[in-house]
């Protein structure tokens, strides 16, 4: 029987990380996100995905990354200059790519994250 990846959308991701205060100030404050606490955890949550940030550090921090799609090249450029304004570690970038312009860069407990445009 094949399957209809169609029916398959991303929902959810948890994340362990080292300091739940540091890490909701991170995604809340620095990158402005709906961040709320409930039940120990932090829920960071959109219309079609949700986010959720346990105190539980992982074992293994570099095996992914994930990312957030902005308008255009000048808000990848201002939200690195946020970052870097809050004291946060770019990785590399701002600049310009074959699909358009990104920025990456660390949070709190080094999960590497990126913010990009399309062309």
């Amino acid at each position: 029987m094949k399957l209809q990846t169609r029916a398959i959308k991303p929902s959810h991701l948890s994340l362990g990380v080292s300091d739940l205060d540091a890490s909701e100030h991170f995604y809340g404050e620095v990158l402005g996100l709906p961040a709320s606490r409930r039940d120990g955890e932090v829920f960071i949550e959109w219309p079609d995905f949700l986010l959720v940030l346990t105190e539980a550090p992982p074992a293994a921090r570099g095996k992914f990354h994930f990312g957030f799609r902005v308008e255009n090249g000048e808000a990848v450029d201002a939200w690195a200059a946020r970052i870097k304004e809050a004291g946060g570690e770019i990785l590399a970038g701002p600049d310009d790519r074959d699909e358009g312009r990104a920025v990456f860069f660390n949070d709190p407990d080094q999960y590497v994250l990126e913010i990009y445009s399309e062309l």
